[in-house]
């Protein structure tokens, strides 16, 4: 075994224990639990990103991100499409694109191109 690693013994009712090398130089469960930033996205990006995506006039239903009802707005904080066709708040999708792991839709992780 590797200098570091531990041999760990889980323990399951009904079963036998299981030796399971851990490699405990390269494991951190708290990282593990969250999500990175997405070091690419600056708000400046973001906000281009999002100012260049398509308003939607009369959006109905409800933003899955937030999980509330479009409202008729007007200006910059109206609905917005990304490429793949789902509609958001606009700030709903803008602190999406900041703070998630790439810029992907929340719903089908389609990959929304930055500007250049």
């Amino acid at each position: 075994m590797a200098a570091g690693s531990t041999k760990s013994h889980v323990a399951v009712a009904g079963y036998n224990a299981v030796s399971v090398p851990i490699d405990q130089r390269y494991f951190d469960l708290e990282d593990a639990m969250t999500m990175p930033q997405n070091l690419e996205a600056t708000p400046q990006t973001v906000s281009r990103l999002v100012s260049d995506m398509p308003t939607v006039d009369y959006a109905t239903g409800n933003c899955s991100i937030c999980m509330e009802n479009f409202c008729p707005s007007e200006g910059s904080s109206a609905p917005r499409q990304v490429s793949c066709g789902h509609v958001y708040h606009h700030d709903c999708i803008t602190d999406w694109l900041l703070n998630a792991n790439s810029y992907s839709c929340p719903l089908c992780r389609h990959q929304i191109s930055p500007p250049p």
